[in-house]
């Protein structure tokens, strides 16, 4: 904010000053006219009554008499000019004193921790221009306590979910451990089903452990990642194939679209192949009930992108915003069997990011959509959908 010359406090501190003095020399020219005319009636009733006698003597020798109290008027009229003069500049000066008074009173309030009340910003003078600094340092605490209180808020979230997670399988690996020690009576059948158990147990923490190293590893802003040019249409098959037997155990058919033509991008080819395989791996869960996967590839102008789709529940729209956030899952029960971690989607997003692309979701009866977008390297060399 800019302080203009002649909106300045030093302009206004000269202008309050300069209007007092004018008002008070018209203030006392009014009040000395008027004693002047007083007197000068009374001095001519007086002359008219005495003239011609002796008083005219007594009226000369009081006009004389009263020449001796000069230098005591000039005192009253000196002290009576000062005090109407600091009278007029409080009053002309009154609405820029109550407005230093709510600066003051604004920074008490930030004082004691009000962070939502601002003082107006009046004119453009130099306290205007703090009252505005004073609300733009209190918008950034104001913004700076509550991102610590959502990094608190995400750090106690992140500290309960990953203790429930964890406690899970290492009760039920605890568990069966015991009854292999301790169960002599067990047949051998059972306690290779139990060792079973306790082995996909241990590969549960493995990924959850994995996971969290994965998302706090990419979720760096400056982490730097090695890219090459790949062409994602002979990339997708491959991903599509790894799939292959999960899509056989859960009954599920992929159906694949891929762009006639050449979508080559610069991407780090094992981390894109993590967050497409993540894609893949929520729809495989949640869209079971469809009987379908659909896997897209194909061209938005200076984009390609990479859409799988699945036919299973739809995500209300009010949690659709969330399902990126880490830990966060649209079934509330954090069950290990559809749920995974509830970290795929979230690093799947800090992957995209790490290659300047964007990943969205949409969701309705027409099936659930999770794409994601990345900016081409190569001219458009022309193919069809």
């Amino acid at each position: 904010m800019k302080v203009k010359k002649f909106k300045s406090f030093r302009f206004k501190m000269v202008l309050y000053m300069f209007l007092s003095v004018v008002a008070t020399f018209i203030t006392e020219g009014i009040i000395f006219a008027g004693i002047y005319f007083y007197e000068t009636e009374i001095l001519a009733g007086e002359y008219r009554r005495v003239w011609g006698s002796s008083g005219q003597g007594k009226l000369a020798l009081g006009m004389l008499s009263s020449s001796g109290s000069v230098s005591l008027d000039i005192l009253v009229i000196l002290i009576f000019t000062i005090l109407l003069l600091v009278m007029y500049f409080i009053l002309i000066s009154h609405n820029f004193v109550t407005y230093v008074r709510e600066i003051i009173n604004g920074v008490e309030k930030m004082k004691s921790g009000d962070f939502q009340e601002e003082i107006p910003v009046k004119g453009e003078d130099e306290f205007s221009e703090i009252a505005y600094s004073i609300n733009e340092m209190c918008r950034n605490l104001s913004q700076t306590l509550e991102a610590q209180k959502e990094t608190e808020k995400t750090k106690d979230e992140l500290i309960t979910n990953v203790a429930h997670d964890l406690r899970t399988p290492l009760t039920s690996i605890l568990g069966y451990l015991d009854l292999l020690s301790q169960g002599d009576f067990l047949t051998e059948d059972q306690k290779q089903k139990y060792l079973g158990i306790v082995s996909n147990k241990a590969r549960q923490l493995e990924t959850l452990v994995k996971d969290l190293f994965d998302y706090t590893r990419y979720d760096r802003d400056k982490v730097k990642i090695k890219k090459e040019i790949l062409d994602l249409n002979l990339f997708m098959p491959q991903i599509v194939d790894e799939f292959y037997p999960s899509l056989m155990e859960n009954g599920l058919t992929c159906r694949t679209e891929f762009y006639e033509g050449a979508l080559n991008i610069e991407a780090n080819g094992e981390l894109l192949a993590r967050a497409i395989g993540n894609l893949m791996s929520n729809a495989i869960k949640y869209g079971a009930e469809g009987k379908v996967i659909e896997v897209k590839t194909g061209r938005l102008e200076n984009k390609v992108f990479v859409a799988v789709i699945n036919y299973g529940k739809v995500i209300p729209a009010e949690k659709l915003h969330k399902i990126f956030d880490k830990f966060y899952r649209v079934e509330s029960s954090r069950s290990l069997k559809t749920g995974g971690t509830g970290l795929g989607l979230a690093i799947a997003k800090n992957i995209v990011n790490l290659h300047n692309g964007n990943i969205w979701a949409t969701s309705d009866e027409y099936g659930t959509r999770f794409q994601i977008e990345l900016p081409v390297v190569a001219p458009y060399s022309g193919g069809r959908q």
